[in-house]
């Protein structure tokens, strides 16, 4: 490396010498000509970055250096180039769209995969048998009853901690196993318990299938209750009837994911027979997913009676779907290629009212011997059944 050295010696005028010889630099750094040794050189600069342009015979030629960095382009070299403002924000943009396209696509499949859901069958649960007190156990027990009997005792008188110790050391293998009897005791009782309901459900007992149903039900996108259990007096088939809240059109997005000509994917909107469609469509999956749990859990039950209903107006519901699925149903229109609606219209009595050329989803008759009003019924008394609280009693608080 050369020895250079520079010094001001008139405003706007240095001088620097160096291994090649002496050179001037006049002017301010914005527009500034530098001479003498080596060729004749004009340079602008502002901030990190310094232009520098050769002049005189030959090819002209610009450097571009920038402050903390060693190295130097030449024009007509390769460089990256930054990308422009207006095509980072056409980047956000494309992706934004290719995320709300992977939302709306998000939100079409799991309308209409619910049914594609498995639920385990009801079975006998048995739980584990206590094990026995083990020397470790024993142990612990031995200490906490020596920490309780020492507790205010001071450390200087031993003799009493002494036969604390002792004491706890004999009364530890006893109250160990006086502990593990409660809990032999307590897991007896609560397998008692379980094989009471078991065997309720075995038995298709109504009040115990309509709590166990309702509880598988607690978490299901849609709300749902179970509000009958029973055997049907003239057919003598078990039965589970359930109730389905479902949300109306606006659940459906308006646009629906595709492609354009050049194969990019884009957004499109659905004409109102397509929503409708797929409305139905995501309404029957709703209906295949629920009779599929509730036979999960009501093991002896042989049918689920499934009423759909959404909200109309304010303050009241309409029913859309009415129909009862048997359980061989079910077991032999399996698979996923199988169109949910076409499953669930092929089930006794059921009812779906479409009308108009868009197939729109409107509300059943409730007359007096049609399916959606013997559940509406015993949805009636469902609620009518449930305890009340006494407007005379206190609230809580």
């Amino acid at each position: 490396m050369g020895l250079s050295v520079g010094f001001k010696i008139a405003p706007g005028v240095r001088v620097r010498a160096s291994s090649r010889g002496m050179r001037t630099s006049i002017g301010p750094r914005a527009a500034r000509v530098h001479v003498g040794a080596g060729r004749t050189r004009i340079s602008s600069g502002a901030g990190p970055i310094t232009v520098s342009t050769a002049v005189g015979g030959g090819q002209r030629r610009a450097t571009v250096r920038a402050s903390g960095s060693s190295g130097r382009t030449s024009a007509g070299s390769a460089r990256p180039r930054q990308p422009t403002v207006a095509q980072l924000q056409a980047q956000a943009r494309a992706a934004e769209r290719a995320q709300q396209i992977a939302d709306i696509a998000a939100v079409e499949q799991s309308l209409t995969t619910l049914h594609f859901a498995t639920f385990p069958q009801s079975s006998r649960q048995v739980l584990p048998v206590p094990t026995g007190p083990d020397p470790a156990s024993v142990q612990a027990v031995g200490r906490e009853l020596y920490q309780s009997a020492t507790a205010g005792v001071p450390v200087w008188k031993r003799a009493l901690r002494k036969q604390a110790k002792t004491w706890a050391g004999q009364w530890a293998p006893i109250e160990a196993l006086r502990r593990h009897t409660g809990k032999v005791i307590a897991a007896q009782l609560e397998q008692w318990h379980l094989d009471e309901r078991w065997q309720a459900l075995q038995t298709h007992e109504p009040e115990t299938v309509i709590e166990a149903v309702d509880e598988a039900f607690a978490d299901n996108a849609s709300d749902s209750t179970c509000v009958d259990a029973g055997t049907d007096p003239d057919t003598g088939a078990r039965y589970v009837t359930a109730v389905v809240s479902y949300g109306g059109i606006d659940m459906v997005p308006e646009h629906r994911p595709d492609t354009t000509p050049g194969g990019k994917p884009t957004l499109r909107k659905r004409t109102k027979t397509d929503r409708n469609a797929l409305y139905a469509t995501a309404l029957a999956s709703t209906v295949l997913a629920t009779a599929k749990e509730a036979l999960a859990v009501a093991v002896a039950a042989t049918e689920a009676r499934v009423l759909v209903v959404r909200p109309h107006g304010t303050e009241t519901v309409e029913p859309v779907y009415a129909g009862m699925l048997r359980r061989e149903l079910l077991a032999d229109r399996e698979g996923r290629s199988l169109d949910p609606l076409d499953v669930v219209m092929s089930a006794e009595n059921a009812e779906m009212v479409r009308k108009g050329s868009t197939r729109e989803v409107v509300s059943l008759p409730v007359d007096a011997d049609s399916p959606a009003r013997a559940i509406l019924d015993a949805w009636s008394r469902t609620y009518d059944s449930r305890p009340q609280a006494d407007p005379c009693e206190p609230a809580d608080g």
